[in-house]
């Protein structure tokens, strides 16, 4: 592959996390009170507010606090059961139609998520991962 192609160029500066509602408080807590991160509830119209941490250099991560996700294992090994609803991932890219063509080409899944505009994909085993412009910036 020419330098001059289009490629994905780099991991995302967000993740999004699935946490369970009771946890919501402490959860909030240890980001914003324990760790000094800017945490604010955004309204998408779900269930719970999405908490977003970010941080100094523009990076962030989402929690949407769902019944989905999984509950505490008591400090335990991860394992499939747990690790289910793990992160989600954006790549930038200076081609998103392109790439997402591609990824539809080969069958990969796609879905929307009611508190998003994007369009997400599920790898196989799982891992949602979304493609997003090197020059997007919002939620």
């Amino acid at each position: 592959m020419s330098t001059t192609e289009q490629r994905i160029t780099a991991l995302g500066a967000r993740v999004h996390l699935f946490v369970r509602p009771e946890e919501s408080e402490r959860f909030t807590a240890l980001f914003r009170d324990v760790l000094g991160c800017d945490a604010i509830e955004l309204d998408f119209g779900l269930p719970f507010p999405i908490l977003l941490v970010s941080f100094r250099d523009g990076s962030a991560f989402s929690v949407e606090f769902s019944d989905l996700a999984p509950g505490d294992n008591g400090g335990g090994a991860v394992d499939d059961t747990t690790a289910f609803r793990g992160a989600w991932i954006e790549f930038r890219t200076t081609d998103v139609a392109g790439y997402q063509q591609k990824l539809r080409a080969a069958g990969i899944p796609e879905f929307r998520h009611p508190g998003s505009n994007h369009i997400y994909f599920s790898a196989p085993g799982g891992q949602v991962f979304r493609l997003l412009d090197v020059s997007y910036v919002g939620p």
